[in-house]
């Protein structure tokens, strides 16, 4: 060590070089450059672009769109391309198959579709819309539910009024669910009352909009303890209840709907004849003849004489 001291004597050591000291990190968000600023702004806009594209179904756009995104600029991108490459393909297949082949396939990619987020949501009801406006007008009923399903209420009720012939109790349920869905409740029980009166039995009451409609065979049997068949008691319970408008014109002469069996159309006949004497004791006339009143308590009671006891503590006995 000494003799490699010796060996330097009378030389200065070299500069040390100045220590590294690394660049200041800078406080906040790393600002682009304007350059790169607007690159971002505009895969920003065509990512957001892709998406309407797809909320309207125009998959041929949107899979344009998402091709020419950069894959970091959202995680999601490459998903959504390969979806959208593939719900194109799928749609363009059925589109050449048969119309209720086409309906379907419409029905079920958009069910499944609406029940997502968005963009998918928009792009299952725009799908649902397009299942609908390919049935004709004698399938109104099943159009105007898809449009329901496609949040387009009022497109719905346009189908209904336009449905050939009579309305039936399924037309009618439609349209108190549309009606419910319009906010304009009035006019749903209307429609619920109407339809209620045609046939009780439609498997469309358990699938009622308004929940109090839905429950009125529960109300029948269990509150009222009406003899029979709960669901044939519907539409005079609903009105006693208050929940159902009392109609505006007889329902005797109404037809018995089809397929049902003999005990049940006998409840109804008799329910009818409950919802008459109902309609009979609202006129000014019965109300100001004693006898003519007593006469239309006893066909309720004639009719049915539990919903004729519970209509007396209801209607009389609160007055």
């Amino acid at each position: 060590m000494g003799l490699q001291l010796a060996l330097f004597a009378g030389v200065a050591p070299p500069e040390a070089p100045p220590p590294c000291v690394a660049d200041p990190i800078p406080e906040g968000p790393i600002q682009p450059s304007p350059r790169q600023m607007g690159l971002f702004d505009a895969q920003v806009r065509q990512l957001r672009a892709a998406h309407e594209a797809l909320t309207l179904a125009d998959l041929t756009r949107a899979v344009s769109l998402l091709k020419g995104l950069d894959p970091g600029l959202d995680p999601l991108v490459p998903s959504m391309l390969r979806r959208s490459v593939e719900l194109r393909r799928d749609l363009e297949r059925v589109s050449t198959s048969s119309r209720p082949a086409r309906v379907a396939a419409h029905v079920e990619f958009g069910r499944h579709l609406a029940t997502e987020g968005e963009p998918w949501s928009s792009l299952g009801r725009v799908l649902l819309v397009r299942a609908a406006l390919e049935l004709g007008p004698a399938e109104g009923v099943l159009a105007a539910r898809l449009l329901l399903e496609a949040r387009e209420p009022a497109r719905a009720r346009r189908v209904l009024l336009e449905v050939p012939g009579l309305p039936n109790a399924g037309t009618l349920f439609a349209l108190g669910d549309v009606e419910t869905a319009l906010e304009d409740r009035a006019a749903a029980r209307r429609a619920y009352g109407d339809a209620q009166l045609l046939d009780p039995f439609d498997p469309a009451l358990d699938q009622a909009a308004d929940e109090d409609v839905r429950g009125l065979p529960y109300l029948a049997e269990f509150e009222v303890e009406v003899d029979g068949e709960p669901r044939a008691w519907c539409a005079p319970v609903g009105i006693v209840a208050g929940i159902l408008p009392r109609p505006r014109e007889l329902a005797a002469d109404l037809p018995l709907p089809s397929g049902v069996a003999g005990d049940r159309s006998v409840l109804l006949a008799r329910a009818r004849q409950f919802v008459d004497a109902l309609v009979r004791a609202g006129s000014p006339d019965v109300q100001r003849s004693r006898e003519s009143l007593l006469e239309v308590r006893r066909c309720m009671k004639r009719a049915s004489a539990p919903l004729f006891a519970w209509y007396m503590v209801r209607q009389v006995g609160a007055s």
